[in-house]
């Protein structure tokens, strides 16, 4: 048994790390022994779990289903002797965490008293805007915005996301505002790369729904290479209220017409299996949520007057 877990944990260590030689080189193992622990594995379970060759490696279908089941069941047990151990910290080992890169930033100091709380565990924090394949990559749990949860995964909806059109002071004072949604399609916009680049810019407000084709003279994957070139006056663009609220009250960035917003997108929390949360995780996303309640708190009213946008 003990064979078969040391096996199984080599087989992760390699999945991880994308070849026999990294995880060699970073857990410290002969290749050879890791090779064969491997091969052993894979002779127990009758299946190929990794195809190689000289130059490459790379997960079978069986090998990805089997690395999200198998590292799911380590970290339950890793769990279970944590709490079993009288003296054992109450939270510790690895909590790989992907993050939006604009939101990241504010959760980034709640993040460092979080480990300075709990120094038995190694955090590794992703800022990416990218949607990551959470069990390929061996995420623990990924914060994404988004219209809807992926239909896969197992999610929890941490809060509504207001998104709405911004453009700085000075780009208003020197092309004036507009003042109907058709008027947008006059101006140069600013918008998020992950969009296709004809995709319509779609708007709401109490009364309609309205879909306008746009010119995007900046595209970026990073909301703060859109925040800044927003505030350097390149054009119109769209800012989430939680994250934009310094900018807004400091008058950086402006409202254009209050009575539109994006269509609202939901913050989740996803992970890789709804089965087996650990302990560490469910806290983590705890101290999200309450950090997010805070952001609420601090954001002015969408409209300007306090009523709904």
């Amino acid at each position: 048994m003990q064979n078969k877990l040391n096996a199984m944990q080599t087989f992760i260590r390699v999945a991880e790390a994308g070849s026999f030689s990294a995880a060699a080189r970073q857990h410290g193992m002969k290749q050879s022994a890791m090779s064969q622990q491997v091969a052993a594995l894979e002779a127990e379970l009758g299946v190929v779990l990794l195809h190689r060759t000289t130059r490459a490696m790379a997960l079978t279908e069986a090998g990805q289903r089997y690395l999200s089941q198998v590292r799911q069941l380590l970290y339950a047990m890793e769990e279970l002797e944590q709490q079993i151990r009288p003296e054992s910290p109450s939270l510790q080992g690895k909590l790989h965490i992907q993050l939006p890169s604009g939101l990241g930033q504010h959760f980034m100091p709640h993040l460092l008293r979080f480990q300075q709380q709990h120094p038995a565990l190694r955090l590794e924090v992703a800022l990416d805007d990218r949607l990551a394949d959470v069990v390929a990559e061996g995420v623990d749990v990924a914060i994404r915005l988004s219209e809807a949860p992926p239909a896969s995964l197992a999610a929890r909806t941490l809060t509504t996301v207001e998104t709405v059109l911004v453009a700085s002071a000075d780009w208003i004072a020197r092309h004036g505002e507009p003042r109907t949604p058709t008027d947008l399609q006059r101006y140069p916009h600013i918008r998020f790369s992950g969009l296709q680049p004809d995709a319509p810019l779609r708007l709401v407000s109490a009364e309609e729904a309205v879909s306008l084709a746009v010119e995007s003279v900046f595209r970026s994957n990073n909301s703060h290479s859109l925040t800044a070139a927003i505030e350097a006056g390149l054009g119109i663009g769209a800012i989430q209220t939680l994250m934009g609220a310094d900018a807004l009250a400091a008058g950086r960035l402006v409202r254009i017409l209050p009575d539109y917003r994006l269509p609202d997108r939901y913050l989740y929390a996803i992970f890789p299996d709804a089965r087996f949360i650990p302990d560490k995780v469910r806290q983590l996303v705890t101290l999200f949520e309450q950090m997010l309640v805070s952001l609420s708190k601090a954001t002015p009213p969408a409209n300007g007057a306090g009523e709904p946008a």
